[in-house]
This record gives structure tokens, C-alpha cells and sequence, in this order.
């Protein structure tokens, strides 16, 4: 007999006996499975993929605030955001963040090597295609204790709506239930999305219709578009290695940069792709805002000039006394490795 999964970071209202399928061995599988996606989405504490999404796009809003204020000071006159040695670290840090955050979410994952285990989107869509055979039309309408014949569903809501109303009465409003049995309207719709999905007719719908290759196929198609190639080359080559002459060659093509444009549609690329998996396959979360929305004023102090102009001379001892020091360094961290002579 069918067995729960054990309780993770979803919660299921409808126990597997309670859910109209009659594959109840795959329904578990598949209830484990979605607890292990749901928890690489939204429930890992350090790096679910929520969580890189947010400081992916907060990061590349922050810098484009700056980047806008910088056009400002070209019409208004100078001020601390087009100050040269700002501006590189500024731009600089967010190329390679940018690069960096993609990349994560792109990372592919080795299951015979779960001591590598990444937490990405390219791994969530690696895993579905493996396991497609679990993504079947009973179980995607009713995992979770919708009806599979909506229609009888429906019968039987009207045919009890009737016996507790007088049609002579005139109109009336009753609000249809969303989830379990009785949720016909709810069945309806994941019937109509699975069409879809597994490019199967309303008229000869199945039990065991399942995805198509056209909605794996276009996943894979969204995660290998070109600024990513582009992109993925850039880290591997430029970024995150300093790759020699001859490996730097081995990479056609081997961009300098990335332009905003590139940042923007990669962006723009990923989100489609999470929402597809996370609202679509997987029946969760829906991603309200693109730019996680603050809870403070992330514009305070920006009015204000970046150094006061009463403690440049300080500065600028302090900046002396930094060098020295780290001039010292290549004297005594070398000796560190090569001590001196006796």
C-alpha cells in the first residue's frame, strides 16, 4: 500500500488516499520529489533559489540607481557618483556579481556526486526531465484532492446548490471552493493547463497523458540561449579563473563584458523560466515582484555628498597609511614563504 512522504517544506491538505489517482505509488513519488524542488526554490536557508533571485535583481536595481545618478551629475554638475575611483568599483563589482548570480542559477548538478549537490534552476529542470514519468494528467489535477471528472463535480455542486435555493428567487452568489473534491472549477483549469503542457485534446484526454517534449524542450532551449553561453564563458575564462592564453582561445568568440541589454534579457530569461517551473509545474508560488520590494528607504542619504569636504584631508592620510602598510606586505608575506637567510 501507498505510503505518505515524509513532511518537508510543503504542506499537502489531502492525504494520498484522499486524491483521485489511481497510480498511488507514483503520486508518492511525486509528492517526495515536489518537496525536494519546493525546498530548493523556497525553503533552503542559505541558498534557495528565491532567496539568489532577490539579491540578483536588488543588486542589479541598486546599481542601476547609481548608474542613473551618474547621467544626473553630467546635467546637474559633478558629485560623489562620477568620482572615477567610485565608479570602477561600483561597475566592476557588478559585472562580476551579475556574472556570478547567473551563473549559479545555471549550475548543473552531478546526482552521482551528492556531496556537489548545487542549489539552481538548471538542476530543478534537469530533475524534472528525469523524472517526467511522475508528471502525468491524473497527478498534476489531482495531487492534492481535486477531482479528476470535473464535470460530475460539477453536477453535484449545482444539484446541491438547487436543494438548498428557490430558482424563483432570482440571481444569488455562492462562492466555489478551491480546493479538494467538491473544487470543480480549480480541476477544470489544471485540466485545461495540462492540455498544454502535454499537447493532448480536450476530447481525448487520459489518466496517463503526460509533459510533451515541447515544454522540456523549451526550457532547455530558454537556459541555453546565447547571453548565456556568452555569459557562462566570461565567468569560467575571465571571472572566476584567470585561464592562460591557450585556454582563453579554446573559448570562441570570449567576450570582454556583458552590455546592459545582455544583463537584462538574462534576467528577464530566468524569471520566465522560474515561474514556469514554480506556478506552472510545480502548482506553487506565483513571484509577486521582480525586484524584492524594500522595508526601508533605500534612498537615504543619497541627497548627501559622498565625503565632506571637511574631511578630505583625513582621507587621504588615511589612504596613505593604507598603502604603506599593504606596501609592506610584499616584503613580509613573502618571507612568509621564502624565510630569510641566517
Amino acid at each position: 500500500m501507498a505510503t505518505e512522504p515524509p513532511a518537508q517544506s510543503r504542506i499537502w491538505s489531502y492525504k494520498i488516499d484522499e486524491c483521485d489517482v489511481e497510480d498511488r505509488d507514483a503520486l508518492v513519488r511525486f509528492r517526495a520529489r515536489s518537496e525536494s524542488w519546493s525546498e530548493l526554490l523556497r525553503g533552503d536557508p542559505a541558498h534557495s533559489i528565491s532567496s539568489q533571485f532577490n539579491d540578483m535583481l536588488w543588486q542589479d536595481a541598486a546599481w542601476r540607481m547609481a548608474n542613473e545618478a551618474r547621467r544626473y551629475a553630467q546635467e546637474d554638475g559633478p558629485n560623489a557618483s562620477v568620482a572615477p575611483i567610485l565608479g570602477a568599483m561600483l561597475d566592476r563589482g557588478y559585472v562580476a556579481g551579475q556574472v556570478i548570480a547567473i551563473g549559479r542559477l545555471l549550475e548543473k548538478s552531478n546526482p552521482r556526486q551528492p556531496q556537489r549537490g548545487v542549489v539552481s534552476l538548471r538542476r530543478i529542470v534537469d530533475e524534472i526531465r528525469a523524472d517526467r514519468d511522475l508528471f502525468t494528467r491524473e497527478i498534476f489535477v489531482c495531487q492534492d484532492g481535486l477531482p479528476y471528472d470535473w464535470e460530475s463535480a460539477r453536477e453535484r455542486d449545482v444539484a446541491t446548490w438547487m436543494t438548498k435555493h428557490d430558482p424563483n428567487e432570482g440571481a444569488q452568489m455562492q462562492w466555489l471552493p478551491t480546493q479538494g473534491p467538491d473544487a470543480w472549477m480549480t480541476a477544470k483549469q489544471q485540466h485545461e493547463l495540462f492540455d498544454i503542457l502535454s499537447g493532448t485534446g480536450s476530447q481525448v484526454r487520459t489518466r496517463t497523458d503526460d509533459l510533451g517534449d515541447a515544454v522540456l524542450d523549451g526550457l532547455d532551449s530558454v537556459l541555453g540561449d546565447q547571453v548565456f553561453t556568452d555569459l557562462l564563458a566570461l565567468r569560467n575564462k575571465t571571472i572566476a579563473h584567470a585561464a592562460d592564453t591557450f585556454s582563453r582561445a579554446q573559448a570562441a568568440g570570449l567576450r570582454q563584458g556583458l552590455n546592459l541589454e545582455e544583463f537584462a534579457r538574462a534576467h528577464y530569461l530566468l524569471l520566465g523560466v522560474l515561474q514556469a517551473v514554480s506556478a506552472c509545474l510545480l502548482y506553487g508560488e506565483w513571484r509577486g515582484s521582480a525586484v524584492p520590494v524594500p522595508q526601508h528607504d533605500q534612498f537615504a542619504h543619497l541627497e548627501s555628498a559622498f565625503v565632506p569636504e571637511g574631511r578630505m584631508k583625513e582621507l587621504r592620510a588615511y589612504w596613505r597609511q593604507h598603502c604603506d602598510e599593504r606596501d609592506g606586505w610584499l616584503s613580509t608575506a613573502y618571507h612568509e614563504v621564502i624565510p630569510k637567510a641566517e
